[in-house]
Formats: structure tokens, sequence, C-alpha cells
């Protein structure tokens, strides 16, 4: 994954409720401490996420599925 990518978070897991099934722009990737990949994305449209609309989250990589 790198910037650019368009991405959907997959349907599953804890935050599916809020975040699955929405698409958004990769702007930021790193490796956190736990050598796993992390992306911050920006959603396409803003995400309802505990009362209140966020446009950028920061997930794990594979949470998400590549577009093209």
């Amino acid at each position: 994954m790198k910037e650019g990518n368009l991405v959907m978070f997959k349907p599953q897991g804890i935050y599916s409720k809020w975040f699955g099934g929405h698409f958004g722009t990769i702007v930021g990737v790193s490796y956190g401490s736990d050598g796993k990949l992390y992306c911050r994305v920006k959603w396409l449209q803003s995400v309802k996420y505990e009362n209140r609309n966020v446009q950028y989250s920061n997930f794990a990589a594979e949470r998400f599925e590549i577009y093209k």
C-alpha cells in the first residue's frame, strides 16, 4: 500500500460497525513499533464515529482492500 491508493475498509472486525465498506484515499503510511504497516486515510465521505464525523483515520493496513 502506498500514498494515493484508493482503499475500502473491510466489512469485518471491531470497527466495521462504523467504517466497514467506506472508501478513502491513503495519505500516509508508516510502520508501528509492532512491525505492522499502518495507513492514514482521508475518507471520501466523512464517517460518523462516536457522535462525531471523522474525515481522517489511522488503521493497520490489513483492515483495508486496495481498489484500482
